[in-house]
């Protein structure tokens, strides 16, 4: 891939290096900014001017946003972005109000809504995704300098796309007629993590131009591109499951975890972005844009792992219980067992759209509409060598915060004291495609209560596929010892969670990874002569073709003598889905092909209403039906059936379910917000949510080929209620003197209770990975040539996952509450020129996860603390 990356980029530059050429050919616009293009249904209000160059003017553009809008929205835009060290979309949208982000190697992860991930993503109004087993874009593939604006949807109305019962994120990229005229700007940082001892560096260009046309119009042309690099380190400490141990001390049953896994992992992440952009406005009345952009986040990673597992015995004297549980706090396993795995694992995402649209804008008709093509592409590569051996004495220490581990009376530098046990082989595809064509239609009414009626029809075909499957390439070794093979073993070169008092196992013989991405030459260096495989099996392929025809009808009233306006529509959408897979044949023996298709049809009614009193005060009130179609996964066709020829009875099944049916919701939600000034205001949230079916799987009993298996389905089967607030304050105290006056601060705090029954029997659980409580502080310095900002993230502690632990039943895994800090200081040396200096993750944070209770500890994970600077020239 990393010729594809370097092509890339090279083209790139020379495109922009020709479009800037000729940009300078072109006599320069007036200074006056042009008219925002209104491309899609919604207000053109929204899209920032990039002209605007007062440094407030970026919060005063999110605030308008979010005040004008009928539904309850928040906005961050670029100036907003780039005054943060955000990488990508992900770490720009951690800060929003009812937004809620995980964590992947040091980097935002999954994104979600109020405690929802089921969220519909849009590229400037149209669908786009990464192809997968689930619907959703990876935020983390989008860099932060392709953005305009990020508009966060918590409620929904007719004209919006469907899918997300959380809510929509639209990103929002630049375009030419947001420039009064010819921009070039270019960027360059070079990040250093301390962790991984490396720094990176990243760029960007962003080019743009107008031209008159005289008789034919205005004329826009925008060329931004991306390219990131950082490189990264994560450490990981697992203790394993916890196992009830009745051997151990007589008459009593204690809990023990099941050993340690320490796990390095050392690589980089290479984004790259490209967003081409045409604009032509024949006449005022009409416009026409083609749009093309590409996304590629390239993961490469180097990672060793050791695992020592708790033994039969325990050295005598060395158990000790945490006081007042059954749980062990300290204890030395004697000839344990252990193993070392080093592997490559690398992935790629790639997606591509074009689209072409136009907007015409009568006296009281507006017309928009537009086509698209979006394609996805995503693939996993794991490949290394798996080392095996016993450990004399591993004692095992839970008191501390990071466990303490240590090995006695075995060499694990020798690599006689090891031998090879597999070469681990795993490549995973998925692809996915997308053509897409709407039409809308507003007309405004001139007299009465009716303001405006809107209408639209989207015609969509989405595919997608795993391909070839999960390839499952594993092949056992034996009889050959890591010393019989000296160009294949190393020492660990590196530490373990650094800062850390705790004892951890560094000093060890890993594998040596310079033949892991050819694992054809590495197996043949091992003497392997299976081959690799090059598909999976059926039974794990799927491929969907989704049909979707969606209409919509919407009214606008406003009171005749009230400021009330509202907004009452009804969408209803037509889903056609056609599935194909395999499934197993245990009386004819082999597999056959399965095809199942499906169609239904969705009613989806919403309400809005906004009142805007006197002094900035607006209340709102919103209702609304929405839907989220299952994972392509869930609804494979696919059915694996194991006969049991001894029992019968224990017949076994496993399976998808293609008659899975979209988790849908009922949403209401009642907002205050007050506006003092254009850049501070105060806001709160009341949200209630009603969701029914989300998956679960489920056993029972169906009958194939006349016999009786036990197969296992996902099903709709979990209702949950979501219900919480949300409250926000943002001001900058310009009544204090100078220079204090650039002060400002950005606060918000959602509260969210979730329940819903993920356990047997019915309990009651949270949803998962779900923060009851969480807040944002962003102390902000905006005064002459100075800009600072410093942000602090924290989420509550929240259940991360279930585990089924034969003697405990299902345990639940919760990971800790945490901080987040990052901090930038931007510096404007003139109107071209601006220095900047930025650090993430500042507090060097632990995340940190457990069992059920502190006494039983999960894992802890640490990441680099980075920084940055950066230097920015804008040349027009």
């Amino acid at each position: 891939m990393r010729s594809t990356s370097s092509r890339f980029w090279q083209y790139g530059c020379v495109a922009a290096a020709l479009a800037l050429e000729y940009a300078g050919e072109s006599r320069a616009q007036p200074a006056a900014a042009a008219p925002v293009a209104a491309s899609d249904p919604i207000d053109s209000a929204e899209l920032p001017r990039v002209v605007v160059t007062g440094v407030r003017s970026s919060l005063a553009t999110a605030q308008d946003t979010k005040r004008q809008r009928m539904e309850i929205v928040d906005a961050v835009v670029a100036d907003d972005i780039a005054r943060l060290p955000d990488l990508s979309v992900v770490d720009a949208l951690q800060r929003v109000t009812g937004v809620q982000i995980t964590r992947d190697r040091g980097e935002g992860g999954t994104v979600s809504i109020r405690g929802l991930s089921q969220v519909v993503t849009l590229l400037n109004g149209r669908e786009v995704f990464t192809a997968g087993p689930g619907r959703a874009l990876d935020f983390a593939d989008i860099p932060s300098e392709m953005l305009s604006a990020i508009h966060v949807f918590k409620t929904s109305t007719a004209g919006q796309l469907e899918g997300g019962i959380g809510g929509t994120i639209d990103l929002r990229t630049r375009r030419p007629f947001d420039f009064a005229g010819r921009t070039l700007v270019t960027s360059a940082r070079m990040v250093h993590g301390d962790l991984v001892g490396t720094a990176k560096p990243q760029v960007s260009v962003l080019a743009s131009q107008r031209w008159n046309l005289e008789s034919a119009g205005e004329f826009g042309a925008l060329l931004s591109l991306a390219h990131q690099r950082r490189a990264f380190r994560e450490d990981q400490k697992s203790s394993g499951t916890p196992v009830p141990r009745t051997n151990l001390v007589a008459g009593q049953t204690i809990v023990a975890p099941s050993g340690t896994s320490e796990t390095r992992s050392i690589g980089e992440r290479r984004r790259s972005a490209a967003d081409l952009v045409l604009q032509w406005r024949p006449t005022p009345a009409l416009e026409w844009h083609a749009e093309a952009s590409y996304a590629q986040l390239h993961t490469r990673q180097d990672s060793h792992q050791i695992n020592v597992g708790a033994s039969g015995t325990a050295e005598p004297g060395s158990l000790e219980l945490f006081p007042g549980t059954n749980d062990v706090s300290r204890v030395t396993w004697t000839n344990a067992p252990m193993s070392v795995l080093s592997f490559a694992r690398d992935t790629v995402d790639r997606t591509r759209q074009f689209a072409v649209g136009g907007d015409w804008q009568g006296d009281a008709l507006r017309v928009t509409g537009d086509v698209s093509h979006t394609r996805s592409f995503n693939d996993l590569f794991f490949s290394g060598p798996l080392f095996g051996g016993t450990a004399a004495a591993f004692t095992h220490d839970l008191t501390t915060r990071v466990p303490g581990t240590s090995v006695s009376g075995t060499n694990l530098n020798d690599p006689a004291n090891f031998s090879f046990a597999s070469h681990a082989f795993r490549k995973r595809p998925f692809d996915g495609a997308l053509t897409a064509w709407r039409l809308d239609l507003e007309h405004e009414a001139t007299a009465g209560v009716l303001k405006s009626v809107s209408a639209g029809v989207r015609v969509a075909r989405r595919r997608a596929s795993n391909r070839t499957g999960l390839i499952f390439g594993d092949a056992t070794i034996t009889g050959l010892s890591a010393a019989d093979r000296p160009t294949l073993v190393m020492p660990n070169p590196y530490g373990f969670m650094p800062g850390e008092g705790s004892q951890s196992l560094s000093e060890f013989m890993v594998g040596n990874l310079d033949l892991a991405r050819d694992p054809g030459a590495l197996r043949e260096a091992i003497g392997l002569a299976t081959p690799l495989p090059d598909a999976g099996g059926p039974l794990g392929t799927w491929n969907f073709d989704e049909r979707t025809q969606a209409t919509y009808l919407t009214a606008r009233l406003k009171a005749p003598t009230l400021p009330l306006e509202g907004e009452m529509g009804l969408r209803v959408v037509r889903t056609q889905e056609s599935s194909s897979g395999f499934q197993s044949m245990p009386g004819a023996g082999g597999v056959a092909p399965i095809d199942v298709d499906s169609r239904y049809t969705d009613w989806l009614p919403s309400m809005s209403l906004r009142y805007a009193g006197q002094g900035g005060l607006v209340l709102r009130a919103a209702a609304s039906k929405t839907i989220t179609r299952q994972n392509f996964d869930q609804m494979s066709p696919s059915l694996s059936l194991l006969r049991n020829p001894v029992n019968p009875e224990l017949n076994q099944g496993l399976a998808g379910n293609p008659e899975l049916k979209p988790v849908r919701a009922t949403n209401l939600d009642f907002a205050v917000e007050r506006y003092f000034s254009p850049t501070t205001a105060v806001h709160g949230t009341l949200f209630w949510k009603k969701v029914d079916g989300f998956v679960a799987n489920e056993s029972s009993d169906e009958v194939h080929d006349g016999e009786t298996y036990r197969v296992t389905r996902p099903r709709n089967s979990l209702p949950a209620d979501i219900k919480g607030f949300e409250l926000g304050y943002q001001q900058f105290y310009d009544a204090l003197p100078e220079p204090l006056r650039g002060l400002g601060l950005q606060a918000n705090y959602t509260h969210v209770d979730s329940r819903t029954s993920l356990a047997p029997g019915g309990a009651s659980m949270p949803l998962q990975n779900l923060s009851r409580h969480s807040v944002n502080l962003i102390g902000m310095y905006d005064m002459g040539r100075i800009s600072a900002r410093v942000a602090y993230n924290w989420r509550s502690k929240f259940l991360s996952g279930l585990t089924n632990i034969v003697g405990l039943g299902q345990v639940p895994s919760y990971t800790a509450a945490y901080a987040w800090v990052d901090a930038s200081l931007r510096y404007r040396y003139n109107e071209q020129v601006t220095l900047t200096l930025e650090g993430t993750n500042l507090l060097r944070t632990m995340r940190r996860s457990y069992y059920g209770a502190d006494t039983r500890p999960q894992s802890v994970w640490l990441n680099d603390r980075q920084i940055i600077g950066a230097l920015t020239v804008r040349f027009w």
